[in-house]
């Protein structure tokens, strides 16, 4: 596909290595939508809440990740993102505007069953996005974008799989990308 054959060249270009073999999120790189939590009761009486919300990881590599899902919360306090119920991944790449406070995010959007399958891909969004308040160690507090709002997690979320979901994204693109280059 296209875009994998324009991130490949991007950090070739700037040196990085393409697509690193574990490509793990960084903390530092996680945004979350604002969570508003309802109660639910889970398993034995366990008091649980859960919301739905979007959550996107930056990756040192140029990687864009987005998952729009439900998330639960335990009684331990403890989120993780709730990938049974099917959910909605848009992924692609993402880059800093010149010098400025904006970043470049080009996406697709995939919807995926409770299943694990997946529909075709949808066209290429391209946003341009604010960094408010940038830090050196989690790029801004907040993400502002047309449509999506990230803050940066304030505690940890147990991400479920999605970062193996973002590694098959990644085969598919390479294996496609290698596909119709031997064309």
């Amino acid at each position: 596909m296209r875009i994998l054959l324009v991130l490949g060249i991007a950090l070739l270009l700037s040196g990085r290595p393409v697509f690193a073999q574990e490509l793990d999120p960084d903390p530092d790189r996680i945004f979350v939508t604002a969570l508003k939590w309802t109660s639910i009761r889970g398993v034995q009486g366990e008091k649980l809440r859960s919301a739905r919300g979007t959550l996107a990881i930056l990756y040192a590599e140029g990687v864009y990740a987005e998952v729009t899902a439900p998330f639960v919360e335990s009684g331990a306090k403890q989120v993780r993102l709730n990938l049974k119920d099917g959910f909605v991944v848009r992924f692609g790449t993402w880059n800093r505007v010149e010098d400025s406070d904006l970043i470049r995010i080009e996406s697709r959007e995939t919807v995926h069953s409770p299943e694990g399958e997946s529909n075709s891909e949808g066209s290429l969004t391209v946003r341009t996005c604010r960094l408010e308040r940038p830090s050196s160690t989690h790029i801004a507090d907040t993400i502002v974008c047309n449509g999506l709002i990230v803050d940066h997690a304030q505690k940890p979320i147990e991400l479920s799989g999605f970062p193996s979901i973002v590694r098959q994204l990644i085969a598919a693109e390479k294996k496609e990308g290698s596909g119709t280059a031997a064309r």
